[in-house]
């Protein structure tokens, strides 16, 4: 009898393994079988439970019963998410992954009937409910059908070819179910010939995957059902939609076995990584759906370092929409597959879906050099996710000859205010008062625009000077960034000078930590700061940082890495730049902003083609965002 099952009926465990008896019966009368009602319990029992112990005392469930999913002909997985907080599975990084994405990932890493799966092992180190285990079995099990294997010796070839692990029990039990209702012939055939004795659980670990793997790194070993569970170049395939969240106080353990990516926070994703390149074979493939952070984020760069360096990058999608990739969630993610192998492969397909709704995914896909999506810029790599290859040959000229916003010749670096406001949430006022300063909000700054206090009562806009704050002034001219924008607004990039602020502030002013700032490094800026903000403002610096940037931040340390040109169009560009500041009618801004654009083009070397391509470009993304 195994221990974690509880016989009462009004336990959703109970329900759900009465379901799943019920349902074995049926396959066992439908497949002319012999094998007794005892022997169909303790087989379902084996298969939810192994040797775990479980208690769904607390589980909440509304549905009649969940395995009326399995009467549709377009089955899905049974999900669990429902039955816990939103804050818990926030907490454990938990969402559903929508079918096409699935399929789409096992497309993308090669494990499809055409390919050879039969005698190749897969794994999903954070498999929640078993949506990427259950595809892979069906393939799996259309494969062997293919091939005209026995039924009676499926089971124990897809349990040696597929396996899962979670650190959530309750997340394996619905993994194991899944599982088991679409191998119910299977098992029961074996079953029928080899006795119940040997039926081997379903080997869905409930364990910490990067505990697993920082133990092997160690040298100790790793037991699970007093099977020894090798981890480390053991898998052909590696799958899933790993937790995202940030990892607070990592253990010495993990630190050390994962610090050739670790830089600054680090998130659970990108460990996932980590631990899933160091679990692939040669020439092995791992599909993830990941936040698209990793892109050119400061915490990812030793991350991507670690890809570039023991991995090929195979294929990136990148997905538009945001808002229904998952439920709740407003995350900006992309499809990565990446390959262990020696011998790089010199091309990478990227490609952009727009929409999940459609189940044609991706919408377009442009073959391009690893070496243009992986540019490398001021000693650190960012990859540029861009859907056609004139995208491409733009950023690549962009690049190569203009200096960085923060290299010698222009002299000026980004950095982010430094004022959290529930931290001093005391010494914030509404008025002026002995001892204060200007406080600046992001609400204060537009594109080419200024508004001081522009939330009037409804926010404190004057900060005390205390030994808290004394340190955090900022004195003199600077530019102003608006640090959280997101895809769908027409500018990422939204910066601007106050001028006549910054007269006036002649013992300093401070701000606040949704706004970058822009200052000379030492002494005197190289360039003028209204040259640098027609630059920042204009729509060939929208165009490279929307190819560049991956999430909805702009962080002082993506501002630094823009190039700047210089030449023989900075005076012109810094006085259109001033012109549109001070606030003029809006027909004469308009061809201002218009007129900037154009000298800025040039600037960069841009000719007149180019310039209407990256026009396009952006009518498009902001036509497809609105």
């Amino acid at each position: 009898m195994m221990q974690g099952f509880l016989s009462k009926d009004d336990m959703i465990e109970g329900k759900l393994l009465n379901a799943l008896v019920s349902y074995f019966t049926h396959e066992n009368d439908k497949l002319g079988l012999d094998i007794s009602d005892i022997h169909i319990e303790t087989t379902c029992k084996i298969l939810l439970y192994g040797n775990e112990v479980i208690d769904s005392s607390l589980w909440q469930i509304s549905e009649k019963t969940m395995l009326d999913e399995y009467v549709k002909e377009d089955v899905g997985i049974i999900d669990y998410l429902h039955l816990i907080s939103t804050e818990l599975r926030k907490q454990l990084g938990q969402y559903s992954t929508p079918a096409n994405i699935v399929r789409y990932i096992l497309k993308s890493i090669k494990y499809n009937l055409s390919g050879d799966i039969l005698y190749k092992k897969l794994i999903d180190p954070a498999c929640g409910s078993g949506a990427f285990l259950a595809e892979a079995v069906r393939m799996y099990l259309h494969s062997l059908k293919k091939t005209g294997i026995p039924i009676y010796k499926w089971y124990p070839m897809v349990i040696s070819a597929v396996s899962g692990i979670d650190i959530d029990l309750k997340s394996c039990f619905f993994a194991r179910l899944n599982l088991a209702m679409l191998l119910a012939p299977a098992v029961l055939e074996y079953v029928e010939r080899h006795g119940i004795e040997t039926l081997s659980p379903l080997p869905i670990y409930c364990a910490d995957t990067l505990q697993l793997v920082a133990s092997e790194v160690k040298g100790r070993g790793l037991f699970y059902s007093q099977q020894n569970l090798t981890l480390k170049e053991q898998f052909d395939f590696i799958v899933g939609n790993p937790p995202y969240f940030k990892m607070k106080d990592l253990s010495d353990e993990l630190k050390n076995a994962f610090s050739d990516s670790i830089y600054g926070h680090p998130n659970a994703y990108g460990l996932f990584i980590h631990a899933g390149i160091g679990m692939l074979k040669e020439k092995g493939r791992l599909g993830f759906i990941v936040p698209r952070s990793m892109l050119s984020g400061l915490y990812f760069k030793n991350l991507r370092s670690l890809i570039e360096n023991r991995s090929t990058v195979r294929e990136i999608v990148y997905l538009s929409e945001r808002k229904d990739v998952f439920d709740n969630v407003l995350q900006g993610t992309m499809i990565l597959a990446i390959e262990r192998n020696k011998h790089r492969k010199k091309t990478v397909d990227v490609s952009f879906a727009q929409s999940l709704r459609d189940k044609a995914i991706p919408d377009s896909t442009v073959n391009i050099e690893s070496n243009k999506l992986i540019q490398r810029l001021n000693g650190t790599t960012v990859w540029f996710v861009a859907d056609s290859q004139e995208i491409y040959d733009i950023i690549d000229r962009i690049i190569r000859k203009h200096p960085l916003l923060s290299s010698d010749e222009i002299n000026c670096r980004a950095k982010t205010g430094q004022i959290v406001w529930n931290r001093v949430k005391s010494l914030l006022t509404t008025k002026t008062e002995k001892n204060t300063l200007p406080l600046v909000w992001a609400t204060d700054i537009g594109k080419f625009a200024f508004s001081f206090n522009k939330m009037g009562s409804a926010r404190p806009c004057y900060l005390k000077v205390d030994s808290k704050t004394e340190n955090l002034i900022v004195k003199g001219s600077c530019i102003f960034v608006q640090r959280v924008t997101a895809d769908e607004q027409p500018s990422r990039i939204v910066a601007c000078i106050a001028e006549e602020f910054h007269a006036k502030q002649e013992k300093g002013y401070f701000v606040e930590n949704h706004l970058n700032i822009i200052q000379p490094m030492h002494g005197n800026a190289s360039a003028d700061l209204y040259f640098i903000l027609g630059i920042l403002n204009s729509e060939v610096v929208e165009f490279f940082f929307r190819a560049m940037n991956g999430n909805t931040q702009v962080s002082a340390t993506e501002l630094n890495l823009l190039p700047m040109p210089s030449g023989r169009y900075e005076s012109d560009i810094s006085k259109a730049a001033r012109a549109i500041q001070k606030n003029c009618s809006d027909n004469i801004r308009s061809k201002l902003i218009s007129g900037i654009n154009e000298l800025v083009a040039k600037a960069y070397g841009l000719n007149k083609r180019e310039f209407e391509f990256i026009n396009k470009f952006l009518i498009g993304r902001r036509r497809n965002a609105a």
